[in-house]
């Protein structure tokens, strides 16, 4: 009986991996009038990315990935977080990337589906009056 009762209970506790993908994004954060911007934080919609990569440094670059789950449509968005501290305040950018992601594999046992980089070079974002 108690064999029974083990067998169960590790059947129903095993657990398919969700899948997951892996992106990538490489930009370079600018003004209207081309200058860099500094403290501007990128994320994919419906997540984040790791640590502090997803922020533009003082040249305005990002490079930062993330793991996400599946979607039909992938928005990275641009948001200024620091205020007047890089010159102005930003308003944010929306960026569509769904055509640029291209993952076609099926996930392993532990749910990786793929990885994939986007280089969307100068995300121009306009300073708000």
């Amino acid at each position: 009986m108690w064999l029974i009762a083990l067998a169960l209970i590790s059947t129903s506790c095993e657990k398919e991996a969700e899948p997951y993908y892996v992106l990538t994004i490489v930009a370079h954060v600018v003004d209207t009038e081309g200058n860099p911007i500094q403290g501007i934080y990128a994320y994919p919609e419906g997540g984040s990315f790791l640590g502090r990569e997803g922020y533009s440094n003082y040249k305005g670059e990002i490079g930062a990935f993330a793991h996400l789950k599946p979607r039909r449509e992938w928005i990275v968005i641009f948001e200024d977080v620091d205020g007047d501290y890089n010159g102005g305040i930003f308003e944010s950018v929306r960026v569509d990337i769904s055509d640029r992601v291209l993952l076609a594999t099926a996930p392993d046992e532990w749910g990786y589906a793929g990885s994939c980089s986007v280089v969307l070079g100068d995300v121009v974002m306009s300073r708000i009056e």
